[in-house]
């Protein structure tokens, strides 16, 4: 069973919430079917960690546009719909995997993943909806200012 502790001040107002580094890629299907068709290769960019929120009220997880263009994730879909704080905005769908680099938990791959606009947050370029968070067991623990995933 893997065990994260995660830090996190509920009483700070310039504490973006709790976050985890990840690692955003293609699939390894998608990088496999694209091989298999290109003799040359596929360039692809070396992975980056990046920080992701961990967002009980995120359907589903979505990274930054900017940050999908840069690793070239592969696009399934367009239009798709993200709610949030009472508009919608449409983002496209990616064939992606995310694991947590430093961390024991287990990587997901395939995932859907969408990309949408990430307006001014310094802090974060990826919201880690229920589609992850549901695998695991959560604890928010304000008092301590820990947050524990339990994979």
């Amino acid at each position: 069973m893997a065990r994260v502790e995660l830090s996190w001040n509920p009483f700070d107002l310039s504490d973006p919430g709790p976050c985890i580094d990840v690692i955003v890629t293609n699939s390894r299907a998608v990088i496999e079917v694209m091989e298999e068709g290109n003799p040359v290769g596929l360039e692809y960019p070396k992975p980056v960690k990046i920080k992701a929120l961990l967002d009980t009220g995120a359907s589903i997880t979505v990274i930054s546009k900017t940050y999908a263009n840069y690793c070239k994730l592969f696009q399934t879909g367009e239009g798709a719909k993200i709610a949030a704080i009472g508009a919608t905005h449409t983002g496209v769908e990616h064939a992606g995997a995310i694991s947590f680099p430093g961390t024991p938990l287990r990587p997901f791959d395939p995932i859907r993943i969408v990309s949408g606009t990430f307006a001014r947050e310094p802090s974060y370029a990826c919201l880690i909806g229920r589609d992850i968070l549901r695998n695991w067991n959560i604890t928010f623990d304000g008092r301590s200012r820990r947050v524990t995933i339990i994979d």
